[in-house]
């Protein structure tokens, strides 16, 4: 028995080390080439999450405006890059009880993340009419009132867009977001190349 067991061993044949060299070198070489598109893929999901953030706080600002029935503030603060809800309940802009959400993390650095369109990205207004709003203070000021709409300083309905796109990887990653001002409706866009557009 064990001699059939040392013949049948015996007989099995292994890799040898130059095989075992090439199998790892052509692994190595996947591993390389693949490894960029991985990171760019986790940073484009990364930054998909960001503009789910972004909506989902103006959305959460106007329903706090609508069950509070006071004014409630959304505040995107480039240099912090970060968002800040006050009004309200959340107190006076800079109290402690203001909710700030924070835009970078999470392998997302706050320096690859621009306010604006990109170089390349059409300068036209969104279908629904609403045109990037500019920073004012380095900040984006959008206060929804009690019937969830959003207006100018003379009480017109006014529409507002806020754009954002990652610096490493520029047109693929942009985005806006957009809140109609009569109804306080919040849209989500993202570039497309292949229309050179943005699409909700």
């Amino acid at each position: 028995m064990t001699a059939q067991i040392r013949k049948r061993t015996k007989n099995q044949k292994g890799f040898s080390m130059p095989e075992l060299l090439v199998v790892l070198i052509i692994i190595a070489i996947l591993v390389v080439l693949a490894l960029p598109q991985m990171v760019a893929s986790r940073r484009m999901f990364r930054f998909a999450g960001m503009q789910r953030q972004i909506a989902a706080s103006l959305n959460e600002a106007r329903q706090e405006a609508m069950s509070q029935r006071a004014p409630i503030t959304f505040r995107y603060d480039d240099a912090g890059k970060r968002i800040v809800i006050y009004g309200g309940v959340f107190g006076t802009a800079g109290a402690s009880t203001n909710k700030v959400t924070d835009l970078a993390g999470s392998g997302l650095a706050a320096a690859d993340i621009a306010y604006g369109r990109p170089a390349g990205a059409p300068t036209a207004a969104l279908s629904d009419t609403s045109q990037l709003t500019a920073l004012g203070g380095g900040m984006v000021n959008v206060t929804f009132l009690t019937d969830g709409s959003v207006v100018d300083a003379n009480s017109n309905p006014v529409n507002k867009a806020l754009y954002f796109y990652n610096l490493k990887n520029p047109l693929d990653s942009s985005f806006a977001v957009s809140v109609l001002g009569a109804g306080g409706r919040i849209k989500v866009w993202r570039y497309s190349r292949n229309i050179n557009t943005y699409i909700e």
